[in-house]
C-alpha cells in the first residue's frame, strides 16, 4: 500500500509524508521511469472555482509531480473524468465535509472502486476529511467539529487501515474534560494528528511523521 494521511497539506511533515508516497511509486514503476507522477483530485464538495484544486496543484508541482484530473461527484460528475482519475499514479482525496464527502462517494459506489485502485498499486493522498474516509469508519470526523448534516447513517468508509483518524488535534484538546471523555468512546486506536503531523503507510510500514498521538482503546 501506499498511503499518506494528512492534516495540514502546507505541513513540512505533510510534504514528507506525500513524498514518501511519490517516491514508493517512482521505485515501483517498471517502464516511464522518467515521466512525471501523474496525480487525480477527488473534490469533497463542489469548487466551482477550482479553488482549492488549483492551490493543490501548486503544492504537487513543488512536489515535482502533476495534478491534471479533476473529479467532483456531485452535480458536475463526470464519466470519462472517473476513468482519467483511476488511470493516475495516485489519488488526492481533498478536505471539506467529512459527513457530505462519504455520503457522495457512497452514492457513486466509489469505495469499492477505490480500494480496488490501492490493491492495483496506486497511491492514495487524504487531507483532513480525505484521510478519516480511508479509515475503517467516519465516527472521528466529530472529535474535529464536523456535523452530520446530511443524516448519513451508514459511517464505514475504505477500511483500508486498522485505525482511525482525527486531524486538527492540537495539545489544548487534550486538556479539555470533555474531549477526553469523547476518546473514551472509541473502540479502536486513533490517531490524533496536529497539523504539523502526518502518517504515511508504504508497503505495510507505518510512518510517523512529526509527532501524532495515539489513543489506543
Amino acid at each position: 500500500m501506499k498511503l499518506a494521511f494528512l492534516s495540514d497539506p502546507n505541513s513540512e511533515n505533510a510534504h514528507k509524508a506525500i513524498e514518501s508516497v511519490l517516491n514508493a511509486i517512482i521505485t515501483s514503476k517498471t517502464a516511464n521511469k522518467g515521466a512525471a507522477i501523474k496525480i487525480g483530485y477527488i473534490a469533497s464538495q463542489p469548487d466551482p472555482a477550482r479553488e482549492y484544486y488549483q492551490q493543490t496543484q501548486q503544492l504537487y508541482k513543488r512536489l515535482n509531480a502533476e495534478l491534471s484530473v479533476y473529479l467532483e461527484l456531485e452535480s458536475e460528475f463526470s464519466q470519462s473524468s472517473l476513468e482519467a482519475l483511476l488511470a493516475c499514479d495516485a489519488i488526492h482525496l481533498s478536505g471539506g465535509d467529512t459527513f457530505r464527502f462519504l455520503a457522495a462517494l457512497k452514492q457513486r459506489a466509489l469505495l469499492p472502486v477505490l480500494r480496488q485502485f490501492v490493491v492495483n498499486g496506486g497511491g492514495l493522498i487524504g487531507v483532513s476529511a480525505g484521510a478519516m474516509i480511508m479509515t475503517p469508519n467516519i465516527s472521528s470526523a466529530v472529535l474535529c467539529g464536523d456535523n452530520n448534516h446530511c443524516d448519513l447513517t451508514d459511517l464505514t468508509a475504505l477500511n483500508l487501515v486498522d485505525f482511525l483518524f482525527a486531524p486538527h488535534i492540537s495539545n489544548d484538546f487534550f486538556a479539555q474534560v470533555d474531549f477526553k471523555q469523547q476518546l473514551l468512546t472509541f473502540r479502536q486506536p486513533l490517531c490524533l494528528c496536529a497539523d504539523n503531523a502526518a502518517l504515511s503507510i508504504i508497503n505495510n510500514q507505518l510512518l510517523k511523521h512529526g509527532q501524532p498521538h495515539w489513543s489506543q482503546a
